[in-house]
């Protein structure tokens, strides 16, 4: 009996988690270049993020790609709190990499990955603090805690081992409604930038998104997981739109 509880408690503390999946198209100048959804869950303690990434279109036939990720972590103080990411990726040559960053006490503290970086791009832990610590990966760094009524005051700062950026935004939150899949959907604009911190190579590109108002994102709120969630995006770059925009929304 005692085992049937506790099997029951599991189960049933599971299903209580929100579940929301956001299917995207991925265009570039005019040209779609992949498919995208991520798989949101959450409840008042817990969160995590599924993501895929998939090449389509005209690149699908010369550049094939597939890259997952997943996160998760708790809420703690109304913020997502990491405490492990995983990723891969796996391209049509053959290359591929698999890794991991865990966290404790919401700064990285270890960064696996098979194969392994060379000597010298591994960073070291020294490196993993100062640029991880507060930060998410750079996907559940796009989430939002519900307690935010404007999304455009969060600053949002990515870090995936290498590389660490915020997303700054300029003006308070404009409210918009956009089409998804047929579904009229209301939304919140926010205009801003993107901010490298580290790990970035100079460029025009990077140039170009550092831009006050290049970066736009529409955040809707999704009530039953309390977060906000972008449904679309649009960066300018010098090779045009960066856009992502949402085509269905599945609960």
């Amino acid at each position: 009996m005692k085992y049937f509880q506790i099997i029951f408690l599991l189960f049933f503390s599971c299903s209580l988690l929100a579940e929301t999946r956001i299917d995207y198209y991925v265009n570039l100048g005019g040209i779609k270049i992949a498919d995208a959804n991520f798989t949101i869950k959450s409840d008042k303690n817990n969160w995590s993020l599924l993501t895929e990434v998939e090449a389509a279109g005209i690149v699908d036939v010369f550049v094939k790609f597939i890259s997952t990720t997943e996160s998760k972590g708790i809420i703690n103080d109304n913020k997502l709190v990491p405490e492990l990411y995983k990723f891969s990726y796996l391209t049509g040559r053959g290359s591929s990499r698999n890794g991991s960053i865990t966290y404790k006490d919401n700064i990285p503290i270890r960064l696996a990955a098979d194969p392994n970086y060379a000597d010298d791009e591994k960073p070291s832990l020294k490196f993993l603090e100062k640029y991880g610590s507060a930060s998410n990966d750079p996907y559940s760094a796009l989430l939002v805690h519900g307690s935010y009524t404007d999304p455009c005051q969060f600053i949002a700062q990515g870090f995936d081992g290498l590389r660490s950026f915020k997303t700054i935004f300029v003006r308070p939150a404009k409210e918009e409604k956009i089409k998804i899949g047929g579904q009229e959907v209301l939304t919140s604009k926010c205009v801003g930038y993107f901010d490298p911190i580290i790990g970035y190579k100079e460029s025009d590109f990077l140039d170009e998104i550092s831009k006050p108002g290049s970066v736009r994102y529409w955040f809707k709120y999704f009530e039953t997981l309390n977060l906000w969630a972008p449904v679309k995006v649009i960066i300018d770059t010098p090779l045009g739109g960066f856009v992502l925009k949402g085509t269905a929304l599945k609960n």
